[in-house]
C-alpha cells in the first residue's frame, strides 16, 4: 500500500473522530481550527495551506513531509506514521471508509486524546465553544429548567470532580455531560439521574457543558488546580508524576534522565514528554496587559528529540499564548498562538526563537492592551497584536521533549508589582 492510500486513510479517521460531516463540506474555519487542534495536543503546527493541500482542497503534486505525516499520525492517535502504517493490518479492528473508495482494511481506533489535550487545552476553548454553539440544535427552547454545577473533589491532580445536574425537563432525549469543548469527553448520563463523577489527570482551565440531544443546555468554567509545581511525564491512560523532592533542586526545576529511566520510561527511540506546570490563582492578572519572564533549558538532544523542542504555555480562561523554542535548524516547524492570533514559520519570520537549548534561554513577554512583545535571551522575537476579549491569567505550563530545566519563573503587572516569582 502506497502513502497516499495509507494518507487517505489517516484523513478518513480523522474526520470520523472530529465528527464535523466529510471534509468535502468543510470551509477554511474548519482547516484553521484543525490547525489549532493539532496544534494543542501534538505541539506541532501545520497550517491550514498545509491541511488544505493533505485533503486535496488544493492541488499539489508532491507527498506530505515526513514531520507532516507524523504529525497527523500522532493526532489520530498513533506513536508516529510508521506506527500507523504498521497498524493497517492488526486484527480485530475497525474498517474506516475512504470516500470515493469504498471500505478500507482495518485501523486501530483512537484512545480519546483527554490525556493530553487538556495540558493545552486553553488554546482551543473559546473556537470549540463558538464552533459547537454555531452549528446545534435549538430543540430545547426553555433552558432555565436545567441545572449543572460541579465540585472537585481535590486541591491538586489527580483529581475527581463530581458533577450535580437536574435534566428531568429533556423528557425522552438523550443526556450528556462533557468535561471540556472536546466531543470525545463527552459522556452519556440519565436523564433523571442527578451526579456523575468523572477524572481529570492533568491541571487547566476547562468549559464544562451539560447537552441534551446536541444543544448545550448549561455550561460553566472549570479550574482544576495543579497545587502548585505539577511534574507529570504524558502516557495514556495515566500520565507518571514525580514529586517536588525528585524535581526540584539545585536551584531549579528539573527531572534527570536518569530519573525517568529508573520508572521504566523509554527515551527512545519515541521521546517522551515531560510537563511542568503551575496552575491556579494570579491574583486576577489579565493577558491584555501582564510581563512574563523565565529561564530555561532543554539539555536533551539524543535521537528524536534531537530538535529540543520546547512549548511554553501561558494559560488564560478560555485561550492562551503558546511560545516556541528549539534549535535553529529546526525553526521551520514552529508556529506562535497568542489568544487567537496565530503564525507559522511557513508565513513569518519566526528564526528569533531559534537558539542553544544546551545553555540558558532567557524569554520575556510583555503585553500592554494587548500590543505583545516577546525576546528572547535580550532579542525581540516577535510582536504583534491580539484582538480577542482579554481574559484572567491562571497559570504557565512547560513541555520538553525528553526533559528540561527551569530556573526562573515570573509574573508581574506592567507597574512592576510581583504576581507570581519562584527561583526554586
Amino acid at each position: 500500500m502506497d502513502t497516499n492510500d495509507l494518507l487517505r486513510r489517516c484523513c478518513a479517521l480523522i474526520e470520523q473522530q472530529l465528527g464535523w460531516g466529510g471534509s468535502h463540506d468543510w470551509q477554511q474555519q474548519d482547516f484553521e481550527m484543525l490547525s489549532d487542534r493539532i496544534a494543542a495536543e501534538t505541539g506541532i503546527v501545520l497550517s491550514v495551506s498545509t491541511l488544505k493541500r493533505v485533503w486535496g482542497k488544493v492541488k499539489y503534486g508532491n507527498l506530505p513531509s515526513a514531520t507532516t505525516l507524523n504529525t497527523l499520525a500522532r493526532f489520530a492517535g498513533f506513536a508516529h506514521w510508521r506506527d500507523f502504517r504498521q497498524q493497517q493490518a492488526a486484527p480485530g479492528q475497525s474498517a474506516v471508509s475512504v470516500p470515493g473508495h469504498g471500505p478500507e482494511k482495518p485501523v486501530r481506533r483512537r484512545r480519546p486524546a483527554w490525556y493530553i489535550i487538556p495540558g493545552l487545552l486553553p488554546v482551543l476553548l473559546l473556537a470549540g465553544w463558538m464552533y459547537q454553539r454555531s452549528g446545534r440544535d435549538t430543540s430545547v427552547t426553555d433552558t432555565r429548567s436545567f441545572a449543572f454545577t460541579s465540585e472537585p473533589l481535590a486541591s491538586g491532580i489527580p483529581n475527581s470532580v463530581i458533577f450535580h445536574y437536574d435534566a428531568a425537563a429533556a423528557g425522552e432525549d438523550s443526556v450528556f455531560i462533557q468535561q471540556s469543548w472536546d466531543p470525545r469527553r463527552r459522556f452519556p448520563v440519565p436523564a433523571n439521574g442527578n451526579t456523575y463523577t468523572s477524572m481529570y489527570y492533568y491541571p487547566g482551565f476547562f468549559r464544562a457543558r451539560l447537552i441534551v440531544g446536541d444543544q448545550v443546555v448549561k455550561e460553566h468554567d472549570l479550574l482544576i488546580p495543579s497545587g502548585g509545581w505539577l511534574t507529570a511525564v504524558e502516557q495514556e491512560p495515566v500520565p507518571v508524576y514525580f514529586s517536588r523532592q525528585e524535581t526540584i533542586h539545585d536551584g531549579m526545576l528539573y527531572l534527570p534522565p536518569a530519573l525517568m529511566e529508573s520508572r521504566n520510561i523509554r527515551l527512545q527511540p519515541q521521546t517522551p514528554v515531560t510537563r511542568y506546570y503551575n496552575i491556579g490563582d494570579l491574583q486576577g492578572l489579565m493577558n491584555d496587559n501582564f510581563i512574563f519572564e523565565t529561564e530555561l533549558k532543554s539539555g536533551y538532544n539524543q535521537g528524536s528529540a534531537v530538535c529540543q523542542r520546547v512549548s511554553l504555555v501561558i494559560h488564560c480562561a478560555g485561550t492562551a499564548i503558546m511560545i516556541p523554542l528549539g534549535i535553529p535548524g529546526c525553526v521551520a516547524e514552529m508556529g506562535l498562538f497568542v489568544a487567537g492570533t496565530s503564525a507559522t514559520a511557513q508565513e513569518v519570520d519566526l528564526s528569533g526563537f531559534g537558539c542553544n537549548m544546551q545553555e540558558w534561554v532567557k524569554l520575556r513577554c510583555e503585553v500592554r492592551n494587548k500590543q505583545v512583545q516577546i525576546w528572547v535571551n535580550g532579542k525581540k522575537a516577535w510582536s504583534g497584536t491580539f484582538t480577542a476579549n482579554a481574559s484572567r491569567i491562571v497559570g504557565i505550563s512547560y513541555r520538553f521533549e525528553g526533559t528540561g530545566a527551569v530556573n526562573a519563573v515570573k509574573f508581574a503587572r506592567p507597574d512592576g508589582s510581583t504576581v507570581l516569582e519562584d527561583t526554586f
